[in-house]
């Protein structure tokens, strides 16, 4: 077995990509591709970002999170379930879950790609991003570049 890395600047910030290349679909080829689905099923479970609220904490997993906004310290953090509201720092929260198909879209407001539907062209530049839930966050032009390029386009 030949073992080689291939550096794709296509590919987003923590995407990796794995290519199994043989001539044909042997029992061996199927145990490679069993134990890198295995492996890629445990690195992405668990993933959960605990939300301080007034009296408890709250596991929220990364799916279920569809953007967080922050004003001065409070961050409302919206799920498909409902709202939280807590104290923090975006970019703190950002670092945890940027690898997850989280990206920053502005300077107060983050999204789950997950959970964009649609964007829409809105005034000098920017654009509107619909989510699930019919939430809707302002895309500015300093971060547009970033989103399209993560949306490979």
């Amino acid at each position: 077995m030949n073992i080689d890395f291939h550096q794709d600047e296509t590919l987003a910030e923590n995407d990796i990509k794995v290519l199994v290349s043989a001539n044909k679909l042997s029992p061996q080829v199927i145990n490679l591709l069993n134990q890198l689905n295995e492996l890629n099923d445990s690195i992405n479970e668990n993933k959960v970002l605990p939300v301080s609220t007034d009296d408890r904490v709250v596991m929220l997993p990364f799916d279920n999170i569809i953007g967080i906004e922050v004003y001065g310290n409070e961050l409302t953090i919206y799920s498909i379930e409902q709202e939280y509201t807590t104290n923090g720092k975006l970019k703190s929260v950002l670092n945890n879950l940027k690898p997850y198909h989280f990206i920053q879209i502005s300077r107060s407001a983050i999204i789950n790609l997950d959970h964009l539907k649609s964007m829409e062209t809105a005034f000098s530049g920017s654009m509107t991003a619909f989510l699930t839930n019919d939430l809707k966050l302002n895309v500015s032009r300093k971060y547009l570049p970033e989103l399209k390029r993560s949306l490979k386009m």
